[in-house]
């Protein structure tokens, strides 16, 4: 009867194992490895990608809103990603800013992109919506949500993106890692604007 009981005890527990192993495998399959995403969905349906992000920041909602709201100095805080960012028309709260950037992860001929992006700003709703107004790889349209985080100390950045690629040179893997690496610069230079994260250092000349 031991022997038996025994058996059991050891079969719940390799049972128990499995399963916290599965859960753990679902929530880090959910999760990104960089710091800057909380926690990611990317799915391609034909041409087209719907994009959800989430993104957390030590700092209060209305500086996190406000930092968000001037993408045409994301050359100041990301230098090494981007090569220029001005804004072409503003009028309200909507602007429209062009912006050259350089993704490494794509391969040579695709690396440097020159996108036109309109912005507006909806102040009561803590909300920004997007879409490139002049694209050669996608059309791509946005939405920027920002609340306070649960624990009421922080704000939560809830991103979501829908882009048509207009090329199907990149293969999956690739369009898949510059839509993360376009939001992780984003995140990344208002993380800096905030004084959350340090600057780059920069290259001495020689």
């Amino acid at each position: 009867m031991k022997a038996i009981l025994g058996i059991i005890g050891v079969v719940v527990v390799a049972i128990v194992v499995y399963l916290a192993l599965q859960y753990r495998a679902i929530e880090q399959a959910s999760s990104s490895p960089v710091k800057q995403i909380t926690s990611e969905n990317l799915v391609k349906t034909g041409d087209t990608w719907d994009v959800k992000f989430t993104s957390k920041f030590d700092a209060p909602l209305d500086k996190v809103f406000e930092a968000f709201q001037h993408p045409e100095r994301i050359g100041e805080f990301a230098p090494e990603n981007v090569m220029k960012a001005e804004i072409l028309e503003d009028q309200g709260n909507t602007k429209k800013v062009e912006v050259i950037g350089r993704l490494d992860i794509l391969p040579p001929g695709f690396k440097v992109q020159d996108l036109v992006t309109e912005y507006t700003v909806y102040p009561e709703e803590h909300r920004i919506t997007s879409k490139t107004i002049d694209f050669k790889l996608a059309d791509i349209t946005s939405e920027y949500r920002f609340a306070p985080s649960p624990d009421g100390k922080g704000t939560v950045l809830t991103f979501t993106q829908k882009s048509k690629q207009k090329q199907q040179a990149l293969v999956e893997a690739l369009q898949k890692g510059a839509l993360r690496e376009t939001y992780i610069t984003q995140v990344r230079a208002v993380e800096r604007a905030l004084g959350l994260e340090p600057m780059p250092q920069k290259k001495e000349a020689g």
